[in-house]
């Protein structure tokens, strides 16, 4: 059974709330239909950029029955209702700190971390090598237990891990295992299959999944799930697969 940590739902019919881009018109009920003849019985959706701190979409998205049961990432200000958000099956917020996007809002950690113990979240962060030394500097200050979720493995280079690989040291940080952000490989993605056994065997229980469907913003050919976890399969054991795709999600969402 399969956990996918990381995905994203649209509107077919409402125009997206930001201009970041133009996002494909495809849903929950589209991801459902793709993931569950694969074996996703869980699946987090993720707040897209497009919806900026306006979570009542992701909150309709996560009310939606079917095969796969849903979990929650917001993007959160100061106004939030953070328990009417956990109620609805939110478990955590995210901050994105990208160059490539402009955006950067990495100095709001210490205080979205703090509102975030408050209802017993971790933070997502869509961030790249560039701060991560800058993000260990700030782990001390952080609320006792707080884990931060690198998106994307941290955006590092395959053949130069060792700054993600130093975060994971530290015992705070878990990374999702989506490829297709640092794949030059997309589709078969042999050029992580050795970075990929080694998170998986140096730190099994820090790992999630994520395919980050339905590749928003991704270079034609789009990518497909089933590659993805053939690779999980053939870098990881049969043991640290099972804790990346069930038993770490169950963890850190509380499905």
């Amino acid at each position: 059974m399969i956990t996918d940590c990381h995905l994203h739902s649209f509107s077919k019919t409402a125009a997206p709330r930001t201009g970041a881009y133009v996002p494909p018109t495809r849903d929950i009920r589209d991801y459902m239909d793709e993931a569950a003849p694969l074996g996703v019985r869980r699946a987090v959706v993720v707040q897209a950029s497009v919806d900026g701190t306006d979570n009542s979409r992701l909150v309709d998205v996560l009310g939606v029955e079917g095969p796969v049961s849903l979990r929650g990432v917001a993007v959160i200000d100061a106004a939030a209702d953070l328990p009417a958000l956990h109620a609805a099956g939110i478990r955590a917020t995210r901050i994105q700190d990208r160059a490539l996007l402009g955006d950067s809002a990495l100095e709001t950690l210490p205080e979205v971390a703090r509102m975030a113990a408050e209802v017993g979240w971790h933070i997502e962060m869509n961030t790249e090598p560039r701060s991560f030394d800058r993000i260990a500097g700030m782990l001390p200050n952080l609320p006792a237990g707080m884990r931060l979720i690198l998106d994307h493995v941290g955006h590092v280079d395959p053949v130069a891990p060792d700054p993600v690989l130093r975060l994971l040291e530290t015992d705070r940080i878990w990374v999702k295992l989506s490829p297709t952000r640092i794949s030059s490989d997309i589709g078969r993605y042999t050029d992580l299959a050795a970075l990929i056994e080694r998170i998986g065997k140096a730190f099994p229980d820090q790992i999630i999944w994520g395919s980050d469907w339905p590749h928003v913003l991704s270079a034609d050919p789009v990518p497909e799930i089933p590659p993805m976890l053939d690779l999980c399969r053939e870098a990881l054991s049969a043991d640290t697969f099972k804790r990346c795709m069930w038993d770490n999600p169950e963890r850190l969402y509380g499905f």
